[in-house]
């Protein structure tokens, strides 16, 4: 992480990799000047691809200095800021490792237009940006018919080996939702994080499949679009709102502390987009979540009953049956005649009956949701 900015938003922290090869920013108001620009970047043996929609110059912000970092990758397929270590020593900046961040000592400053208009208030070099990204924006179609072409052609060309198959990416591309099962194991496999970072092509189209089944198979509702689409027709990623949300904490914690406009901006949107993020959260997303959550404490629930009601002979070895049998052999010698046994039983039949009471209490309710 690059030092001084620790404390602001996920989208705004800048970290330093040794693996990548080129600066990436998936933060399109990170850029101050831009050009349009259509590519694709990959790591091999990863299956990553960055689709590439601009190229430009940030401005990194550390504690009280600012440095201009040229030649910085636009791509929506990366969550996080990236410079590139390589990239910074060949373009000249000195780099200096404090545990686990660092500091940027650029060799050479670059000129910026800084006179403001007196009608727009902003910097020539400003409204300068603002076109070249709105230039951008407006070509996302184009990219689109980019990054389809080229995933077709790549797969098709594609020969898995039979020796050494992903599994993990055959799964995946196999997964169908019939039962809230296939959802809620596609779920769990989103709590690894490096997991969907390797696997995000892959995920965000068995994520959009589930939720579309989700909604009309489940919720039976049949009006709602799919994909979602924000203002200005930008899709929304549903997968990285998910991801977004999960990772600060909720839908509840956000709404109580007002972060949705963080939360907009994390996933590539304007401040003012984040009570859309909100309703598109709850329209597509928190139903989803809530039953998610609670199918989770359920089969919990009724697990921690089933082993309570478990015969603890059951799991002994024959050497401790034999034990307690010669002890229960001699107790029942001994007692007999004694009612204490009796009414021992009848407690002990009492309580399983109530535990068996709370299980099917638990059943009854999850009938009741699924319905």
């Amino acid at each position: 992480m690059v030092i001084g900015i620790d404390g602001g938003y996920w989208s705004d922290i800048w970290y330093v990799s040794k693996t990548f090869k080129h600066h990436f920013s998936g933060n399109i108001d990170m850029f101050k000047r831009m050009k349009n620009m259509s590519c694709v970047e990959t790591e091999t043996g990863e299956n990553n691809f960055f689709f590439i929609r601009g190229i430009g110059v940030v401005d990194v912000i550390t504690g009280s200095e600012k440095i201009r970092v040229q030649s910085v990758f636009y791509t929506p397929d990366i969550d996080r800021n990236v410079l590139s270590l390589d990239q910074l020593m060949i373009q000249g900046f000195t780099v200096k490792f404090m545990g686990d961040v660092y500091k940027l000592f650029p060799t050479f400053s670059v000129p910026v237009y800084n006179k403001r208009n007196g009608h727009t208030g902003l910097t020539k070099e400003e409204e300068i940006g603002e076109l070249e990204k709105q230039y951008v924006v407006s070509k996302n179609s184009d990219h689109e018919k980019f990054k389809t072409e080229f995933l077709n052609e790549y797969f098709e060309n594609l020969n898995i080996s039979t020796n050494e198959p992903d599994w993990n990416i055959l799964i995946l591309q196999a997964m169908s939702f019939k039962n809230f099962q296939d959802c809620k194991a596609l779920l769990n496999m989103l709590e690894d994080e490096d997991y969907v970072i390797k696997y995000k092509y892959y995920l965000e189209t068995a994520f959009d499949n589930m939720i579309e089944w989700f909604i009309k198979e489940k919720l039976e509702i049949h009006s709602r679009p799919l994909p979602a689409y924000a203002t200005n027709n930008r899709k929304v990623g549903l997968l990285d709102l998910y991801m977004a949300v999960k990772r600060e904490g909720g839908h509840r914690r956000i709404t109580e502390n007002g972060m949705w406009v963080m939360i907009a901006k994390d996933t590539g949107f304007e401040y003012e987009d984040g009570e859309y993020m909100r309703l598109i959260y709850a329209m597509y997303l928190d139903v989803l979540v809530h039953y998610y959550k609670f199918k989770v404490t359920q089969e919990k629930a009724i697990g921690k009953e089933e082993e309570k009601t478990v015969d603890p002979k059951q799991s002994m070895s024959e050497g401790d049956k034999e034990i307690i049998t010669d002890a229960g052999q001699t107790e029942t010698a001994e007692c007999s005649s004694s009612t204490g046994a009796v009414e021992k039983e009848v407690k002990h039949y009492a309580l399983f009956t109530n535990q068996a009471g709370t299980v099917c209490g638990l059943q009854e309710q999850s009938e009741t949701i699924q319905s």
